[in-house]
């Protein structure tokens, strides 16, 4: 049995153990463009090193690979000026501009966001005309191309855009003017919630016709930013939606959620989803596994759960080794062994190998 049927296994119920299953691309790069990469490992493609540890990779198309989903704007027009280690991204509708100010980090892999398309209820006509031009192919060639190159070691799958919330949050308004416009204009922000989630629509529409089993809401979700109100009357929704509409096409569906999260574990067991990705317990995040077993049941598949800190060089092998034993025993049946949220660039990746021996000798195989 592949690494690709043992994963999606896992969701079906059957009796296929714990896959490792990584999501490795920045430690990866990170380490390259600093030359830091451990020798043994230059030269090897992503899915070789995943090999070379026993571990399979979770390959999102689009995330530091090519992306098998064509997204264009028709009538938008985007200009892209780089100032250095900033960037000035401009889209030009019928309705006005919306600016975004981005900053990389020294190797040009990672970005924050530094100033907001959406600075005022005045934007939202020229984003409501981007969202609505929205045109979405599935690339069944790119998609075979990253098929051979994960060769059965892992999946290829796919994140969709954030949720309405979440996309006013993280893409277009930021945290702190969402509030206050929430407060002061709940009625229009609401309608620009469903704007965003008719363009959502057609990427769910698009994926849900293509051959990729399990797919993935890409939320990044936070309690300190997503309170338990705000999920439960915004997220909770579109989660039930998005899943009995992909649930009808055979897919299996989670959702990343890789911050503090104690609060929303028992509306994650509600929201229809087949499992929750990067759920990070202690020491990294704010829950124990007990917690987390108690909360979510057995219904809902856990992917990844050890806590990325506990694979830094200055973490206890100890405590690693004791932990995935815990998270083994409480999930059995119900996992997809990852790290939570990914293996990060200083990481002593010895530890790597180190849990998937473990797991051979956990669950008997050779």
């Amino acid at each position: 049995m592949s690494e690709e049927e043992r994963v999606i296994g896992v969701f079906e119920g059957r009796d296929v153990g714990a896959p490792f299953n990584i999501r490795h691309e920045y430690w990866y790069h990170v380490n390259r463009a600093a030359g830091t990469l451990p020798p043994e490992y230059s030269g090897l493609d992503l899915a070789e090193i995943c090999r070379a540890w026993g571990a399979s990779w979770r390959c999102y198309s689009g995330y530091y690979v090519e992306s098998c989903v064509k997204v264009s704007y028709e009538g938008v027009e985007f200009t892209f000026e780089r100032l250095g280690n900033r960037a000035v991204v401009t889209a030009k509708t019928p309705y006005g501009e919306l600016r975004r100010v981005v900053a990389f980090d020294q190797w040009g892999l990672s970005s924050q966001t530094l100033e907001y398309p959406v600075k005022s209820v005045g934007d939202f006509r020229a984003l409501e005309h981007l969202l609505e031009s929205v045109k979405v192919e599935f690339d069944h060639a790119a998609y075979e191309r990253l098929r051979r190159r994960v060769s059965g070691n892992g999946i290829v799958s796919y994140f969709f855009p954030h949720s309405p919330l979440q996309a006013l949050f993280l893409d277009w308004v930021g945290i702190p003017n969402t509030v206050r416009l929430l407060r002061l204009e709940r009625e229009r922000v609401e309608r620009l919630m469903e704007a965003i989630h008719e363009h959502n629509r057609k990427f769910y529409e698009v994926l849900a016709r293509s051959p990729i089993r399990i797919l993935n809401l890409g939320e990044n979700i936070d309690v300190r930013i997503a309170s338990p109100k705000l999920f439960e009357r915004y997220c909770l929704p579109v989660y039930q939606e998005v899943a009995d509409y992909l649930h009808g096409f055979g897919k299996f569906v989670h959702a990343h959620v890789d911050g503090y999260a104690k609060q929303l574990l028992p509306l994650l067991r509600l929201s229809g989803l087949d499992g929750v990705e990067a759920l990070t317990p202690k020491p990294a995040g704010d829950f124990t596994l007990e917690e987390m077993k108690a909360a979510l049941g057995d219904e809902m598949v856990v992917l990844d759960g050890i806590p990325y800190l506990l694979f830094l060089p200055h973490a206890s092998l100890e405590a690693l080794e004791e932990f995935v034993v815990r998270l083994v025993e409480l999930f059995e049946g119900r996992l997809i062994l990852g790290i939570s949220d990914e293996l990060p660039p200083p990481a002593d990746v010895r530890r790597v190998k180190h849990v998937s021996q473990m797991l051979e000798k956990l669950e008997g195989r050779k």
